[in-house]
């Protein structure tokens, strides 16, 4: 082999090499990167965890510091965990609708105050009082029918609802009205009442034959020291029948922790059990770590 060959020979050895160099060294970049964040990732996921629990831990303190029946129905505060700022606002379950034992009038009631329109929101009552129940065999077919005719192959579950969002699987729900009815349902609450101090104005505004200024009123007192019962008698006027400020033992907490420069939002729903071992269990946790969170 002449000089000139055996040198191009080595010349393109050489550049093999490095590129081959070049290459392993952007794979290990690209591992290392990886890697650190895969690190760190588990701790940034605990101490958002731990921040969003010391919320829950002090938001059943702040509750169950008061005698049971001077509860407060609603409130917020804010405190630091660590360099974490951690801001709770909560409120008793029972100013929510239950959809497993709310009344067909209040379901309905609520879907037309979203806008539904009065005959799409009783067919959507209609709907959710069938799913949740044991139908005769009669109902059971004309539910059938209605599901099919939606072009759904499955029926009625004949059971109480596991999450608000299966309120999806309904004929004629669409994900727009299921979105803005979710803020004011719940499986967690009391029956066919309504907490008048914890409920928003669509809710109390929901409730047969509701007038404006039974609202306002009852919307007013949630922003002073709890009536006694005459009072809050006289104010509800015609939807006394429909209220129960009974302290509640279901609370539900809208935490946002700010954890490095991330803002993590999470809704927490805890029973207050009044055990010493086990003051609180938590029914529902739902937050937005995975889903990356908000920067700032």
């Amino acid at each position: 082999m002449s000089e000139r060959r055996e040198n191009g020979f080595i010349l393109i050895a050489v550049l093999w090499m490095l590129a081959a160099l070049a290459a392993l060294a952007g794979a290990y970049s690209v591992y290392a990167t990886q890697t650190a964040a895969s690190v760190a990732m588990p701790q940034e996921r605990l101490r958002a965890e731990a921040a969003i629990r010391a919320g829950v831990e002090l938001c059943a303190y702040e509750e169950l510091s008061w005698p049971r029946a001077a509860r407060p129905h609603a409130g917020a505060f804010s405190t630091l965990v660590g360099d974490s700022r951690v801001d709770v606002v909560f409120r008793s379950e029972n100013g929510r609708i239950d959809i497993d034992s709310a009344s067909r009038q209040v379901i309905a009631g609520l879907f037309e105050a979203l806008g539904a329109g009065h005959a799409a929101a009783g067919y959507l009552a209609d709907r959710i009082v069938a799913w949740r129940s044991k139908l005769k065999n009669q109902d059971r077919q004309r539910e059938a029918a209605l599901y099919a005719k939606a072009g759904l192959s499955y029926q009625p579950l004949g059971a109480p609802f596991d999450n608000v969002l299966e309120l999806g699987l309904l004929p004629g729900m669409t994900p727009e009205l299921l979105k803005r009815a979710l803020p004011h349902l719940t499986i967690f609450g009391a029956g066919d009442h309504i907490d008048p101090l914890a409920a928003d104005p669509l809710v109390l505004s929901a409730l047969p034959g509701a007038t404006a200024a039974e609202v306002n009123a009852l919307l007013a007192a949630q922003n002073r020291p709890a009536p006694d019962a005459a009072s809050l008698s006289a104010m509800a006027g015609s939807l006394k029948g429909w209220l129960d400020a009974s302290a509640s033992d279901i609370v539900r907490a809208q935490i946002v922790a700010r954890v490095n420069d991330r803002r993590i939002s999470a809704e927490i729903v805890l029973k207050l059990t009044e055990s010493a071992r086990s003051p609180y269990e938590i029914l529902y946790w739902r937050d937005d770590f995975d889903d990356g969170g908000t920067q700032g």
